[in-house]
């Protein structure tokens, strides 16, 4: 029987996972766009670690929350660093991953207290 301890291990490699592909993939144009829709991805995946269903309503009110985050703090921090050569894209990645560890850490903190697992 998993527990949420177990989940919650799950959960952080999976964090640590979009994270990693987000400092990689960052400094690309556009990548905010796909790197939000990634961030909705990683939601879905560490709701489903702590057994969350995608209908439940903790995890819609998570998903919002996420979609809100993602596109505020990525879209506008993250397209403006774009018109700084270099160094931009850098930041811009940073940011980027930042970001996904933000809302990766709130998430698993959120799904942990709402989970039906076994402590």
């Amino acid at each position: 029987m998993r527990t949420k301890a177990d989940a919650k291990i799950q959960a952080e490699k999976i964090v640590s996972n979009w994270v990693t592909g987000a400092g990689l993939t960052g400094w690309i144009p556009g990548s905010t766009i796909f790197l939000a829709a990634g961030d909705m991805i990683m939601i879905r995946q560490v709701a489903d670690c702590f057994g969350i269903g995608v209908f439940n309503e903790s995890a819609l009110k998570a998903h919002l929350a996420g979609v809100a985050g993602a596109t505020a703090g990525g879209s506008i921090a993250g397209e403006v660093l774009n018109f700084i050569p270099i160094f931009g894209h850098i930041a811009k990645s940073v940011v980027m991953a930042g970001k996904a560890a933000l809302i990766g850490e709130a998430i698993i903190d959120y799904f942990y207290d709402e989970s039906p697992l076994a402590i």
